[in-house]
């Protein structure tokens, strides 16, 4: 059979042609469902999923495209901008049993809004929907039928020991699985009736291609570069279809892929121009299939994981590597977001390619710093070998391949939560619902007295807000469990139990909180102007923050310029390190509703933006309606700090405390003239060698961007980094525009 060849142009118009229609009707396959529910009442929940996967194996569509290698696409009647679920429920059967329970989405919908507006806690949903890693490393491993084969062997099991869980649980997995093996006999069949019908040689190939391939995986594992890219596809896509949660982590894809391109290349079946190409079709899914032109708040939420290492602690950095990063070159694909896993033992040649994508201003790139990220899972109780094997999904969320972890579902505000040491009997009243009592730390004859009160505060309303979480994550097994998913976790098959009630290995909970910059510029202006310098009393302070600082303008511009700032000067970057040690003891450990622990994080996606109207104002000088500090970056008030300073500040800080990872967002101008890659290259290096964890890069031209402002047709292709996700800059609103222009500015 001929090689494949890429050819980008008929693929995106071959996308659009079909994405463009979606959301289908799907009102029969409802209906059916439907049926289903009202003939049956007391099915048990996994039975009611299952029942969602034989309907989608006959009835759903197989979409095709000529252009493309891959088997993909069932249409499910989801939106052509998501690729994931979301909550409350969105179109599409893989949301539908969710829909069954309107009850339970106003309750939540209520209690978070409530928090939203007290500038508490933003939260979209009771549990993370969006976030996921389907390890598909174990469909690799086994097949569909391998893993059937271990489902039943425990099926016997539970019926010899009478679990009805189990045998609930396994019988209807069981089930799903073999509808997952019949949607890959429908791609083959689909395909090989195309082919008959093509008159075009290459269109006529590629549909043989998939015919062929079809029928042997998902079922079997695959054998070839070819296949395993057909089996990591597929299986994240019928998903995401089917599965009512969202899979951002496609995978770590070059050390998943080597073994298979070596042998085939040792074994002459495939070239690397024809592997470059499969690649090339591969990353361009995303980007196909989403309208990019229209503002999308969350970013399209796929991503792929290159380097760092594997299980064993031995460097990946391969021909594939080499291939992922320079089809990032070539096409400029403005998704999936490129997560680079790099350690200080990594080649030049690594580092090099790395900084010509960040000099490019491609903005889709974050560097994860092994040494700090595998050392903070595993001193959270993961074993080293699954440790290495972590990946980062949707913008920056830290997963391991066999961790369900919900990472990215409740931001906490930090500026915020100061508030009740300040203002103990208001914040009781918007508490009273969690039935919490305020030490009044603002009595404190101490820093001390009152750092300790504010501590215990701020566990008390994290502890809140955990029970609460708990609360309503209980659910998840009764609206919406997650049987694929739960395939492809082994554990989740010898324990007996749904990735939604703990199966998994690991199982955690993460408080994302934001403005850590804030809080430490807030608790230093506090211990300076109230405790040591004696600049203004405890009194002067709440009385202007309670004014948002009208009539304090002498009092607000001491705490601005009199008082050193985090990330600008070493003290109190060092006085932010113990904040920080101080603030994870508090976030990590908690048991959660799935058997696992709550975990920390400094990931605050664009959070620190949407607090700003109901954060009130802070000891720092922040104004109530101005901008939290974004994750592990200095505050808006910190002006003139430059890349060195910066960089230097963060080896005050230990970020192997926050395992679900503290980023440094790094905005760098973009030169008119070709950038300097050594400069990129040197920027990683220090960054790792001073133990940062995760940092994003967003290289632009000041004045480009505001010409794009002004004239947006004609600057259609330029990529930001928002936040942990990147975009077109020309489909942000206005106010998004100018706040990324600003940041360079600043």
């Amino acid at each position: 059979m001929n090689e494949y060849v890429f050819n980008k142009e008929s693929f995106f118009a071959e996308s659009n042609h079909l994405y463009r229609r979606y959301p289908s009707d799907v009102s029969n396959m409802e209906h059916k469902l439907d049926q289903f529910l009202s003939d049956n009442p007391q099915a048990s929940a996994f039975a009611k999923k299952a029942y969602l996967y034989q309907v989608a194996a006959q009835f759903a569509d197989v979409e095709l495209f000529a252009s493309c290698p891959f088997y993909f696409e069932l249409n499910t009647g989801r939106e052509r901008n998501s690729v994931t679920s979301t909550f409350p429920p969105q179109p599409g059967i893989g949301c539908w049993l969710m829909k069954q329970f309107p009850d339970f989405v106003r309750e939540f919908s209520q209690w978070s809004r409530y928090y939203e507006d007290n500038g508490l806690v933003i939260s979209s949903s009771f549990t993370d929907t969006a976030h996921h890693y389907a390890n598909i490393e174990n469909v690799i491993r086994y097949g569909f039928l391998g893993i059937c084969d271990h489902a039943a062997a425990n099926l016997q099991k539970a019926k010899k020991a009478n679990d009805t869980h189990g045998i609930d649980f396994l019988e209807n997995l069981i089930i799903v699985c073999d509808c997952v093996m019949k949607i890959g006999e429908r791609f083959a069949q689909k395909a090989e009736k195309l082919s008959e019908q093509e008159s075009d040689n290459t269109k006529r190939r590629n549909y043989q291609r998939i015919a062929e391939t079809a029928k042997r995986v998902p079922a079997n594992r695959p054998e070839t570069f070819y296949e395993a890219l057909c089996t990591i596809i597929f299986t994240r896509e019928i998903c995401n279809a089917l599965d009512g949660v969202g899979f951002a982590v496609i995978g770590h894809i070059d050390r998943l892929l080597y073994p298979f391109y070596l042998n085939d290349i040792k074994n002459k079946r495939i070239n690397g121009n024809e592997a470059r190409a499969y690649i090339d079709c591969f990353l361009s899914m995303t980007d196909s299939r989403w309208d990019l032109s229209v503002e999308l708040p969350g970013g399209t939420n796929a991503d792929v994981v290159i380097g760092g290492c594997d299980e064993n602690g031995l460097l990946v950095y391969n021909d594939v590597t080499r291939m992922l990063l320079e089809s990032y070159i070539t096409h400029g694909f403005a998704n999936p977001k490129l997560q680079a896993r790099v350690t200080s033992q990594h080649p030049q040649a690594y580092f090099d390619l790395l900084a010509r994508i960040a000099g490019m201003g491609m903005n889709v790139l974050s560097i994860f710093n092994d040494d700090v990220i595998i050392q903070a899972q595993y001193k959270r109780g993961k074993s080293i070998e699954d440790s290495r094997l972590y990946l980062a999904g949707g913008c920056q969320e830290i997963t391991l391949s066999n961790e369900v972890n919900c990472r990215a579902y409740a931001y906490l505000n930090l500026a915020q939560m100061l508030q009740p040491s300040l203002f103990p009997e208001k914040w009781e009243r918007v508490y009273s619902a969690e039935n919490i009592k305020f030490a009044p730390a603002w009595e404190a004859d101490t820093f001390e007295e009152f750092y300790h009160l504010f501590l215990a505060n701020f566990k008390l309303q994290v502890q809140a807000f955990e029970a609460r979480f708990n609360y309503f994550g209980n659910f998840w097994k009764t609206i919406n469990p997650c049987l694929l998913f739960s395939a492809t976790m082994i554990e989740c098959i010898d324990n007996k139990k749904d990735v939604s009630e703990g199966g998994a290995k690991y199982n955690t909970d993460c408080f994302a909180v934001c403005g850590i910059g804030t809080l430490i510029d807030s608790l230093y202006a506090i211990y300076m102007a109230v405790y040591s310098k004696h600049a203004f009393s405890m009194e002067q302070l709440k009385n202007a923050l309670a004014h948002n600082y009208s009539d304090e303008e002498l009092l607000r511009q001491y705490m601005l310029h009199k008082v050193p700032k985090f990330c600008k000067s070493d003290d109190v970057t060092e006085f932010g390190g113990r904040v920080m040690k101080d603030l994870s003891a508090c976030l990590n450990g908690s048991l959660n509703c799935r058997g696992g622990f709550f975990e920390a994080s400094l990931f605050a996606f664009y959070s620190y933006d949407w607090f700003k109207n109901n954060a009130e104002a802070t000891p720092d000088g922040r104004r109530k309606g101005t901008r939290l500090s974004r994750g592990t970056n200095p505050s808006e008030s910190t002006e003139g700090i430059d890349v060195a300073t910066l960089l230097h500040s963060i080896k005050y800080l230990d970020f192997t405390a926050y395992p679900g990872a503290a980023v440094l967002y790094m905005d760098l101008p973009l030169t008119i003239r070709r950038p300097q890659m050594n400069v990129f290259s040197d920027i990683i290096r220090v960054f790792i060698e001073n133990k940062g964890s995760v940092m994003d890069f967003n290289v632009v031209n000041k004045e480009l961007l505001q010409q794009a402002q002004r004239d947006p047709e004609n600057h259609r292709n330029i990529v930001v980094r928002v936040c942990g996700y990147s975009a077109l800059f020309h489909s942000l609103e206005q106010q998004m525009q100018n706040e990324i222009i600003e940041r360079v500015q600043r």
